[in-house]
């Protein structure tokens, strides 16, 4: 069925709105992007704005996870547990890459003006992770006396997510060019043993 000239309309404007939150977003701190730049940057009515996300920084959220929720569904979904270390560092490169792009979005993470993206980024991580857990790709193989099990799953979820947002905070205060393959291999250095990556020695190469 051809698209409807209406549905294209609204393609287009969501692409020039995301297109023009990621270059305020590089420019200055996301929290000073406001609704008046940004519409005028996009060229639309500022009730457009609010339309596509509500806030210029939800349009920037929306505008990143576009690209990030396409690498999970490509590289997790329905993942067989024997593929999934291989699939957790085919998305992991995925991932670094599009850091690595937006770099100078995401440049202060690890700063309190980087809270927002930061929050942001554990939030696909840990979403991700539940995915696997699931969809039985992925366990927790252990139990903790007096801890119920989703205390336990909560617990992991957020520390694998956080440890890797910090990983990544760090690694852009490195200069260009960053050799993603290094930090995978400081990745499964630091990752906790009972996660399939870890035990890759592929993972371990820089």
């Amino acid at each position: 069925m051809p698209e409807q000239p209406a549905d294209a309309r609204q393609r287009r404007t969501r692409a020039a709105l995301y297109a023009a939150v990621l270059e305020l977003a590089a420019e200055r701190d996301p929290g000073e992007i406001t609704v008046t730049s940004l519409a005028e940057r996009a060229g639309v009515h500022r009730s457009t704005v609010y339309e596509h996300g509500g806030s210029p920084i939800e349009v920037l959220q929306r505008a990143l996870a576009e690209e990030l929720d396409v690498l999970r569904e490509v590289h997790l979904r329905d993942v067989p547990p024997q593929r999934v270390g291989e699939a957790l560092r085919d998305v992991t490169l995925g991932v670094f890459a599009h850091v690595d792009h937006y770099a100078a979005v995401y440049r202060n993470l690890d700063a309190a003006s980087g809270a927002t993206l930061h929050a942001f980024l554990s939030e696909h991580f840990q979403t991700s992770t539940r995915m696997l857990l699931a969809q039985s790709s992925l366990a927790i193989p252990f139990e903790v006396e007096g801890v119920d099990a989703q205390h336990v799953e909560d617990a992991a979820v957020r520390y694998i997510a956080d440890g890797v947002v910090g990983l990544i905070a760090v690694w852009l205060h490195e200069p260009r060019p960053r050799n993603p393959q290094v930090q995978l291999a400081l990745l499964g250095h630091l990752m906790p043993s009972w996660w399939p990556a870890a035990g890759d020695p592929e993972l371990r190469r820089a």
